[in-house]
């Protein structure tokens, strides 16, 4: 039972269904209503049990307010700078990547990726990184769901694919999404109609 607070409540912020809708915190307000599209951003360990993971920060958005309950759903990642810059040490080349995609049921996102290499390498050879890259990324999100996609994200699969397929244009150090981002358009007048 909700206790309340001076006019507010408290309510139960749950994850997504991808994160098996657990309890991930509790937030208070006055006005439940006003809880909608408020932003919440989460280590990735506290909703995969994976310590591996730690680097990655997840942004929930709230949707709806049921009872005592909050629901939400996904809207983005982002590796930690401290990371990102650990990776980044000299004598490497940084190669970086974005793409407006839309996965398989119909969700637009963009992805930002990170690629590592040795310094020594030839802008050709870049820019065959990059294509690849692109290409791997983009043939990932559309076929996936957007559920399937950030648990591809999560395991590590696309990481671990492109640093082993890669290897036959050249050595991968390192490969990253370091952002996902739902884009979300606003309703057009016509759509707003019906």
């Amino acid at each position: 039972m909700a206790t309340k607070l001076k006019g507010k409540q408290w309510f139960t912020v749950l994850a997504p269904k991808i994160f098996d809708e657990k309890a991930i915190t509790q937030t208070v307000s006055s006005v439940p209503e006003n809880l909608v599209g408020k932003r919440i951003a989460l280590n990735a360990t506290e909703l995969t049990n994976d310590l591996n993971k730690y680097y990655l920060k997840i942004f929930l958005k709230i949707t709806s307010v049921n009872g005592t309950n909050v629901h939400t759903e996904f809207d983005g990642s982002e590796c930690l700078q401290d990371y990102i810059s650990r990776m980044v040490l000299r004598r490497i080349r940084r190669i970086d990547s974005v793409q407006d995609l839309k996965t398989h049921d119909n969700v637009k996102i963009r992805v930002k990726s990170l690629v590592i290499i040795p310094k020594k390498a030839k802008s050709s050879i870049e820019v065959k990184i990059r294509e690849f890259v692109s290409a791997l990324v983009k043939k990932e999100v559309e076929s996936s769901t957007l559920n399937e996609f950030i648990q591809r994200v999560l395991s590590s699969e696309i990481k671990n694919k492109i640093i082993k397929t890669g290897r036959s244009i050249y050595p991968i150090r390192n490969f990253e999404i370091r952002k996902t981002e739902i884009l979300r358009e606003p309703l057009s007048a016509e759509s707003r109609k019906g």
